[in-house]
């Protein structure tokens, strides 16, 4: 392979994400964006919740 063959290679590649360009504005956009408190909260409550629920299983099942 030569250098030239390499470059064109390399100029039209490009990652794709669920099939989406990763390199448009769009799509950058959105993996930066800075999260909000109430999701923050939503997905700890969730954690929390699922961690209570598996040592309640946990407990019934083997204790």
């Amino acid at each position: 392979m030569s250098k030239s063959e390499s470059t064109t290679e390399r100029k039209y590649r490009y990652f794709t994400f669920h099939g989406e360009d990763v390199r448009t504005k769009r799509f950058q956009k959105k993996i930066n964006r800075k999260p909000t408190l109430a999701y923050a909260i939503l997905t700890n409550t969730i954690i929390i919740i699922a961690f209570i629920f598996i040592m309640w299983l946990m407990v019934n099942f083997f204790g």
